[in-house]
């Protein structure tokens, strides 16, 4: 059985969005892709772009914890409708850790470690020109803090192909997934 929510947890330019666009086309199931980008690409175009370049945003009305909150509140709604989701997660505070795993209680998930190496990560970086640049760096030593995966990929040593190649046929192959709310009470947030 194919989990309801698969996880893609890593840090910026990692291939987290790569590798969802390429799994949803290795799965026997429709799966919808969906992470914070889609929620930060509706804002004012001025603001995201300041927020690619790591400027401020000092448009009266941001706030960054009700963006999270609300891209969080979007996913049970996508799932209750019967949709399956690709979560492209990057780093993210504990308690917004604890959030979106608390959203996700009730649906089989799986928690994909999306690893590469930060010097690999920060040339991907540079060549996007849509993030700003040492993200990926400042990112690296915390994405993976107080996780407890269920698999791992690493797309700076395999192509973002066998990366998906490799997921597909292990989703595909297990025949059980924990709850989310499993995958919270062994977050290490102690």
């Amino acid at each position: 059985m194919l989990p309801q929510v698969i996880v893609l947890n890593g840090c910026s330019s990692a291939g987290k969005s790569s590798l969802a666009r390429a799994l949803q086309e290795r799965l026997p199931e429709q799966y919808l892709y969906f992470g914070i980008d889609h929620v930060l690409s509706s804002l004012p175009q001025s603001d995201w772009l300041r927020m690619c370049r790591g400027e401020p945003i000092t448009r009266s009305g941001y706030d960054w914890a009700t963006l999270v909150r609300g891209y969080h509140y979007c996913l049970p709604g996508l799932l209750q409708a019967g949709n399956r989701l690709i979560i492209d997660n990057g780093w993210c505070e504990r308690d917004e850790k604890r959030e979106l795993l608390t959203e996700l209680a009730g649906y089989a998930a799986v928690l994909v470690a999306v690893r590469c190496d930060p010097a690999i990560a920060a040339v991907r970086e540079a060549a996007r020109g849509d993030r700003a640049s040492g993200l990926a760096a400042w990112e690296a030593p915390r994405v993976h803090a107080d996780w407890d995966y269920d698999l791992d990929v690493d797309t700076g040593t395999d192509s973002i192909a066998d990366c998906a190649d490799a997921l597909a046929a292990r989703l595909v192959e297990a025949r059980y997934w924990r709850a989310a709310a499993d995958s919270l009470e062994r977050l290490n947030l102690g």
